[in-house]
């Protein structure tokens, strides 16, 4: 089973090395009302996508910035935890990412 989000990056994609490959590390909120604590609340999501082709390195680097819109699926998830200035955050990992759909305002 697969998960798909999609989403408007707040900020450009963290572009690193792997191996041969560039990866754009990506993070998306999602926000929900909750009917229990009847708020608004969060849902946090991020993951990488890889390439090793430089026409689409360039396209990537050009596209993944903040304020656009991105359509993100994966193969499956693992929640993380880390320490936020509030707390513990809680953010789902998405694992073997495809970019399918991204939207640049500019």
């Amino acid at each position: 089973m697969s998960t798909t989000i999609t989403g408007k990056l707040n900020n450009a994609a963290n572009e690193f090395q792997a191996g041969e490959s560039m990866g754009f590390g990506v993070r998306i909120g999602v926000q929900y009302y909750d009917r229990e604590s009847k708020q608004k609340e969060w849902t946090n999501y991020e993951g990488a996508v890889f390439s090793n082709n430089a026409n689409q390195i360039n396209f990537l680097r050009s596209n993944l910035v903040g304020g656009s819109v991105i359509t993100i699926s994966a193969k499956t998830e693992k929640i993380k935890t880390f320490a936020g200035q509030n707390g513990d955050v809680l953010s789902i990992q998405l694992n073997d990412c495809n970019l399918d759909y991204v939207f640049n305002p500019n």
